[in-house]
């Protein structure tokens, strides 16, 4: 009798208890667009993740987006190319093709299913690119001791696309730490979900600010005043003017105080969720280990 009991590959974590807390939020009749939720996330998230700051964006594409346009508007690229992992999800390449860069496939390793080492320098060496985005392949971590020496020798900015892998750690360090920018999602397929929504982190408080206005637009209003009046005093702007006036040819790419509130209360099951996580991959290896030796 063949079992028809279904293994999902993804379980929604926005339990009725969420919703129930959501729709008590609601009755509040709280503001529901961007506003001092969606920072209040930010922090949470960069003191769970151990990193300066966070920038919540509506989508894991938008982070990954954003993060190549900041390297671009701050002229941080010594050329156009950018060596990404042959296994990919589109939104990680696409970018690179919407802002006219060239992006450059690097071979998978078997091993990780991130970059493979031999021809990253390869590569490296015939392209000496820009910058490398690899993508932490389903929650498993690069090899990022040899990465980190090739980037270092060469001068290669380093970014991490870690969508499929929060909370996954290389040497109890966690990924998205090793990168000059990281990128997360929090979409309904992923470890924690705010329906929708990505995440920035970085340490760079230059790129933390464009970060900030290019995903409004261009705009000043969600920078920290002091950055705001260097900007109007730079290009002479008054408080009026500044409603009104872009500093980058940005984007809308913000999330909602809705998507905050339920992100708050995502980050609280984080640590359980990458627990659970990496207790069904041990015992998914234990079981495939026994087949094979059938």
């Amino acid at each position: 009798m063949i079992s028809e009991f279904k293994i999902r590959l993804v379980n929604d974590t926005i339990d009725k208890n969420d919703i129930d807390k959501l729709i008590e939020w609601l009755h509040t009749n709280p503001r529901l667009t961007k506003g001092d939720l969606t920072v209040q996330y930010e922090k949470k998230w960069s003191e769970w993740q151990d990193r300066k700051y966070s920038v919540f964006v509506n989508s894991g594409s938008s982070a990954n987006l954003a993060m190549i346009y900041s390297l671009i508007l701050s002229k941080r690229l010594k050329n156009n190319k950018i060596i990404v992992p042959a296994i990919s999800w589109v939104t990680t390449v696409s970018p690179l093709i919407q802002l006219g860069l060239e992006p450059i496939m690097c071979d998978c390793d078997k091993e990780t299913l991130g970059l493979d080492i031999e021809h990253l320098n390869t590569l490296v060496k015939e392209f000496n690119p820009s910058a490398i985005l690899l993508v932490h392949v389903l929650g498993f971590p690069n090899k990022m001791h040899e990465i980190e020496t090739i980037c270092s020798k060469h001068n290669i900015i380093l970014l991490e696309d870690c969508c499929e892998a929060i909370g996954s750690t290389y040497d109890n360090i966690k990924v998205g730490n090793f990168g000059l920018m990281s990128s997360f999602s929090t979409y309904f397929g992923h470890h924690i979900s705010t329906i929708e929504g990505g995440i920035i982190t970085t340490d760079d408080e230059e790129l933390y600010h464009l970060l900030l206005s290019i995903r409004s637009h261009g705009w000043d209003r969600d920078l920290p005043i002091e950055k705001q009046k260097q900007l109007r005093n730079k290009y002479n702007i008054s408080d009026f003017r500044a409603f009104y006036t872009f500093y980058y040819p940005g984007f809308n790419l913000r999330s909602t105080d809705l998507q905050a509130f339920l992100g708050m209360g995502q980050l609280d099951k984080l640590n359980n969720v990458v627990k659970r996580r990496n207790e069904n991959y041990k015992r998914y290896k234990i079981r495939t280990l026994k087949f094979n030796r059938k």
